[in-house]
């Protein structure tokens, strides 16, 4: 079972295209003038080269932010920060939180030494306005983790 599932990860994406598209056009307006007016519209140049740095950091952060369901392990991963990644041969089992736990807390895991890991949505924006007003529904992320768990103790089983 592979699976990825991205949330205002596409959000970043779309905005590296668009700062892609007004670097474009930064350069080609820095052209027209330098020809037509004043070689010194050469320096728009240096802006284009700002928002293509800006592009590109959308386009990591926006790739990076991820739920990734594999046969071996599950990785989440926020837009910033290092990934986070539990081996379904170390899990004994998820948890589902209680009601009215954090938002943003997904599930936990229960490792087979008997430790508890908190899974959260670090790829959901917690300042995007639609978790501001409302907790995020997390609930497909919850199904996946546990049809993940159960692929592989099938596969196991076999």
């Amino acid at each position: 079972m592979n699976m990825i599932i991205r949330r205002e990860g596409k959000v970043s994406i779309t905005v590296g295209w668009m700062l892609v598209v007004m670097a474009l056009l930064a350069v080609i307006v820095a052209i027209v003038l330098a020809f037509v007016i004043n070689t010194w519209f050469l320096l728009i140049l240096f802006g284009s080269l700002i928002l293509l740095i800006g592009a590109g950091v959308n386009f990591r952060m926006g790739s990076r932010a991820r739920l990734e369901i594999t046969p071996e392990e599950f990785i989440w991963c926020g837009f910033v920060g290092r990934a986070h990644r539990i081996g379904w041969r170390d899990l004994d089992r998820i948890l589902l939180p209680a009601p009215g736990s954090r938002p943003r807390l997904v599930a936990a895991a229960r490792l087979r030494d008997g430790s508890i890991v908190e899974i959260n949505a670090l790829w959901v924006s917690p300042t995007n306005p639609a978790n501001l007003f409302s907790p995020p529904d997390l609930s497909q992320e919850r199904r996946t983790l546990v049809d993940g768990h159960r692929a592989f103790l099938s596969g196991m089983s076999r």
